[in-house]
C-alpha cells in the first residue's frame, strides 16, 4: 500500500532565535510512507495542531524542560488527528480515528499504546486537538488541580479565546467564578463575552493593563491562569488577592525572545509581591494529569451537548501553510484554536 503514496513533512530549515519565525524558515520535503512493524499502526494525517508549545520548542533556552528541541531537517513535532490505515495492533483497525504526536506530516507509524482513540460523537474530531485535547486538559487540570476554583472568585485568564484559555474560562464559568479575560483584538474579546460567557474580557493591544484589570477585578484577583507573561502577567500580579493562586501555563510573550533580556532584573519585585500577598504558585505540564483524560473529556464533552459549552476554529488547509499558520498565531492575528487541515476529513 505504501509504495502507492509519498509521505510530505514539514520541516524547519533555520531555527527563529531571538525572533518572529519567518516564512523562509520552513521547508516542505517528500520522503517514502513508513512500514508499521508488529505492534504499531500506520496513520494518515487529517488535523495538525499548532500551538505556542511548539514555537518554544525551536528556542534553545526554551526547550528541554519537557519537550525535545525540534531537529533541522525532522518533521516539527506536534499532535495530530489521524485515521488509521493499516494496523500490526490486535487493539486498532483501518478506519479508526486517532490522536497521535506523529507530527507536522501526511502519514506517521506510531506504537498502539502511543494512539488515543478519538470519539467522533463529542465534537468534530478537530475539537480533539484544541478544547476536548491537550490544550483543554491543560486548562482543566491546571484549573481544576492546581487551583481549586471555588464559587464567587474571580478567575483571570489571559489568552482567553486559545485552546488553553477557552476552556479555563468557561470551566471557571461554570464552576460559579466571576471570570475576566485578556484577548487580541475587540472581536476576540467581545467573542469571549458573548459566546464563551467571560464576565468581561479586555484587548491587550490596548495598553494600560493594570489600571484596566483593576476596573474590570474590583474585588481583586483569586486565581491567575497564566498564559502570556509580560505586561498581562504583572497586570495580574498587581491585582492578585492575599493567599491568591498563580497557575503558569505559558508565557508566549517571551517566546520570541533570545533567552533572559537585558535591562532592570525584576524577579526581585516578583518574589517580594509573592511574598507579601502570600501567593501559592504553581506550574502545569499537562503530562503529569493524562490521568483525567476520561473525566475532563466526559465533563467538557457534555458541555458542548449541552450546549453550554462554545469553542472557535481557525482552520488552516494544507501541510504546506503549517508554518503559516504558526506565525499567526503566534502573532495573534488567528481566532480560536489553530488546525491544520492536510486531508479530507471522513467523520464529516
Amino acid at each position: 500500500m505504501t509504495s502507492n503514496y509519498t509521505n510530505r513533512q514539514m520541516t524547519l530549515r533555520e531555527y527563529p532565535e531571538g525572533r518572529m519565525p519567518e516564512a523562509s524558515d520552513f521547508e516542505i520535503i517528500t520522503g517514502p510512507v513508513p512500514e508499521p512493524k508488529e505492534g504499531e499502526v500506520l496513520c494518515k494525517s487529517i488535523y495538525l495542531t499548532v500551538d505556542p508549545y511548539i514555537r518554544a520548542r525551536m528556542s534553545a533556552h526554551l526547550s528541554g524542560g519537557y519537550a525535545d528541541r525540534v531537529q533541522l531537517g525532522q518533521p516539527i513535532g506536534g499532535e495530530n488527528i489521524a485515521e488509521v490505515v493499516e494496523s500490526n495492533d490486535p487493539n486498532f483497525s483501518a478506519g479508526d480515528i486517532v490522536a497521535t504526536f506523529g507530527g507536522w506530516q501526511d502519514f506517521c507509524v506510531m506504537p498502539g499504546e502511543a494512539l488515543r482513540r478519538v470519539d467522533p460523537s463529542l465534537a468534530p474530531i478537530s475539537a480533539h486537538l484544541g478544547v476536548l485535547g491537550m490544550p483543554g486538559l491543560t486548562g482543566y487540570a491546571g484549573l481544576t488541580v492546581k487551583a481549586d476554583p471555588q464559587p464567587g472568585n474571580t478567575v483571570f485568564v489571559s489568552a482567553a479565546t486559545g485552546g488553553v484559555g477557552t476552556v479555563v474560562g468557561q470551566v471557571a464559568r461554570i464552576k460559579g467564578c466571576r471570570v475576566v479575560g485578556t484577548a487580541s483584538g475587540p472581536d476576540k474579546c467581545r467573542f469571549a463575552v458573548e459566546e464563551l460567557g467571560l464576565d468581561a474580557c479586555l484587548d491587550r493591544l490596548e495598553g494600560n493593563m493594570s489600571a484596566r484589570v483593576a476596573e474590570a477585578c474590583p474585588n481583586g484577583i483569586d486565581i491567575n491562569f497564566e498564559n502570556a507573561g509580560g505586561e498581562i502577567f504583572w497586570a495580574a500580579l498587581d491585582n492578585m488577592n492575599q493567599d491568591g493562586t498563580m497557575v503558569i501555563c505559558g508565557l508566549i510573550d517571551s517566546y520570541n525572545d533570545d533567552g533572559p533580556q537585558a535591562g532592570k532584573d525584576a524577579s526581585m519585585e516578583l518574589l517580594r509581591q509573592i511574598a507579601l500577598k502570600r501567593l501559592n504558585v504553581r506550574g502545569v505540564i499537562v503530562s503529569d494529569h493524562l490521568d483525567l483524560y476520561p473525566q475532563f473529556q466526559a465533563d467538557v464533552g457534555g458541555w458542548i451537548k449541552d450546549g453550554s459549552f462554545k469553542h472557535a476554529e481557525y482552520v488552516v488547509e494544507g501541510i504546506e501553510n503549517a508554518g503559516k499558520a504558526l506565525i499567526e498565531m503566534m502573532n495573534g492575528t488567528n481566532f480560536g484554536k489553530t488546525v491544520v487541515k492536510v486531508a479530507d476529513d471522513p467523520s464529516q
